[in-house]
């Protein structure tokens, strides 16, 4: 936590010698001012996040912070600007223009950042299976919706449309549905609009972490009202073809583990699609006879630089699909943001998934 605590206080020193260059303060007394609003400022906001913290007053801290962290971007960008301007193309510095830079290019990071949060794409991915399968089977996945503060009413109409236009025959929604209650979710009657998810052959979930936050039981019964199965270690048959099975997020104590448990119920001869919120270990997966693993929870890292952290150190797959052995792994960054309303290098995405019989690529 102190470690924390001090990264703030070091970025309100970045932030005002930022804001000094920029609005160049004439007046010692101004300086000083102006460097005493910053720390004031984040620190009542840091106070008050710590007050609910992890919840919604520590959202809005985030909130700050990174538009802080914004403001450094901007800085660099602006000072690689005004290098190859100088030394280039051997210029002569034009300070307020440089300033004008740095403005306009904080203004577009958010910007492009408040975009890529509320402005989802589809993505498609076609998986071939060795078993037996009359016909393609088309598998509409969201994650991560986090129905909260900054995410509700118009985002879940954009989802209905979205999938709508997909004619997929199944929904899968990949945990994190709300985000740690069904306050906002309730106040703001998002009901109807979630209930406007359907599909001929249903619309199935599983809960994430910030489901499972205390109010499980609350969030499993509003998402069942709105006509989604939650299928929680549990298993259901699609078309009688296709086996869709549910695991738990990894923070439910009650949660079964191995995997292989939950295929004693299922017929491993048919295709089977294992649907949880986050990726286990893909060797404990890809052992298994499971032909499609689903899951999100990563928002595929959601604001640069963590998402190249989370790919290049940690080296776990962030984002998109990736085959190991005979199984199709697929992680999605998820419809919704989680904590921020900003995403920087990710974007917000629904996947379309066709699962084919090998037959049918045969005869293509």
């Amino acid at each position: 936590m102190w470690l924390f605590i001090i990264l703030t206080q070091l970025l309100a020193l970045t932030t005002s010698v930022i804001l000094w260059w920029l609005i160049q303060p004439k007046r010692p007394v101004n300086k000083i001012c102006m460097v005493l609003s910053v720390f004031i400022l984040n620190n009542i906001a840091l106070i008050y996040g710590l007050s609910d913290f992890w919840r919604d007053r520590f959202y809005v801290y985030l909130v700050v912070s990174i538009l802080q962290g914004v403001m450094v971007y901007a800085a660099l960008i602006t000072a690689a600007i005004a290098l190859f301007y100088c030394q280039v193309l051997k210029q002569q510095a034009r300070p307020k223009l440089i300033r004008a830079i740095a403005a306009v290019s904080f203004i577009g990071i958010v910007g492009l950042a408040v975009f890529n949060a509320y402005s989802p794409i589809v993505h498609r991915l076609t998986v071939t299976t060795d078993k037996p399968l009359d016909k393609p089977m088309t598998i509409a996945l969201a994650s991560d919706t986090h129905l909260g503060r900054w995410f509700g009413n118009r985002q879940l109409d954009k989802l209905a449309s979205l999938i709508e236009a997909q004619n997929a025959d199944v929904v899968v929604l990949a945990g994190d549905i709300m985000n740690d209650s069904t306050a906002y979710y309730d106040k703001t009657n998002m009901h109807k609009r979630l209930a406007k998810l359907n599909a001929p052959l249903g619309v199935y979930a599983v809960l994430g972490n910030h489901d499972y936050s205390g109010n499980q039981v609350e969030i499993a019964q509003a998402v069942t009202r709105a006509g989604i199965k939650v299928i929680d270690n549990k298993s259901v048959l699609l078309d009688d073809s296709v086996w869709l099975v549910g695991r738990s997020d990894i923070t439910d104590p009650r949660r079964r583990q191995p995997a292989v448990d939950l295929l004693a119920q299922v017929d491993t001869d048919k295709p089977i699609v294992f649907l949880e919120h986050s990726l286990p270990s893909t060797n404990e997966i890809s052992a298994l006879p499971i032909d499609l693993h689903l899951s999100g929870h990563t928002h595929g890292g959601q604001i640069f630089p963590m998402n190249t952290y989370m790919q290049w150190v940690r080296k776990i797959l962030v984002q998109g699909a990736n085959q190991i052995d005979d199984t199709q792994f697929l992680v999605t960054s998820g419809y919704g943001f989680g904590a921020v309303p900003f995403r920087l290098g990710t974007r917000a995405e629904i996947w379309v998934i066709t699962l084919q019989p090998a037959t049918l690529q045969s005869a293509d």
